[in-house]
């Protein structure tokens, strides 16, 4: 017979939600054929897709990935055709586990996503009031200069046809983006967003009410990757420092 002081002890667990009751690591499905999302945050009307449009729904409770998963799900809330943007905040995944947030594509809310102790992601809201103006903004969606056909682009490969110099892909991000590097991708190498592996179910914390990695700004001077195939240093800026590294000194 259960004793009075194991009730006790449950009594918390009784009242809280369905989430934070499921087994450590497991998928918030209860089923154990992949990678599942579990939904949290302060950021009302937020959205979800995948699979280019086919798997749609609002960001809570419990989002199936199914076995072997490997893409990216967009974040965001819904944009003026009334469908939620596949081109902004991205949750990248595949079957190895390994996770990552991503603005290369955009930025459009904040989000932290956390599994087995790792956590990627960033909870700043980079439209708040004082921050640096974005770049380019598209229906509620700021696009990267360092993403596909922006004015940064260093291509998908060293050398592409049109792209920008490859020195972009590890140079300093564009201001509004600057204080999530590290944490977030803001550039091609930031690469201090990749975390794993994931198990079971990967905790997606949408809004500002969400705990920070710890790494939200270690990117913002760039990674230079001499070594890295394809090598990459960054921009040179005439011996000195850049313009946005000296604006981060002040700051600091």
């Amino acid at each position: 017979m259960m004793q009075v002081h194991q009730l006790m002890a449950l009594l918390p667990l009784l009242a809280a939600p369905l989430s934070v009751l499921a087994i450590p690591n497991g998928a918030c499905d209860g089923q154990s054929d992949g990678l599942s999302i579990t939904w949290s945050g302060n950021a009302e009307g937020a959205y979800y897709t995948f699979n280019g449009g086919a798997n749609t729904g609002p960001a809570t409770g419990c989002t199936d990935l199914g076995s072997g998963f490997n893409g990216q799900i967009g974040i965001s809330y819904l944009g003026a055709n009334g469908q939620p943007h596949a081109m902004g905040t991205i949750l990248e995944t595949n079957p190895t586990g390994y996770f990552d947030i991503s603005y290369i594509l955009g930025y459009t809310l904040p989000v932290v996503c956390s599994s087995n102790g790792a956590s990627s992601g960033c909870a700043i809201d980079l439209f708040g009031p004082g921050s640096p103006a974005c770049p380019n903004l598209q229906d509620g969606v700021c696009q990267n200069p360092t993403g596909p056909g922006g004015s940064r682009d260093p291509g998908a490969y060293q050398g592409s046809a049109g792209a920008s110099p490859w020195c972009n892909a590890c140079s300093p991000p564009d201001p509004f983006f600057a204080p999530c590097a590290g944490s977030a991708y803001t550039y091609p190498y930031d690469d201090g967003a990749t975390v794993g592996p994931a198990v079971g179910s990967i905790q997606c914390c949408v809004g500002t009410a969400c705990p920070a990695t710890g790494r939200e700004g270690n990117g913002r001077y760039g990674n230079n990757q001499p070594s890295r195939d394809p090598p990459c240093t960054t921009c040179s800026s005439g011996g000195k420092r850049s313009l946005l590294e000296r604006r981060w000194s002040k700051e600091e």
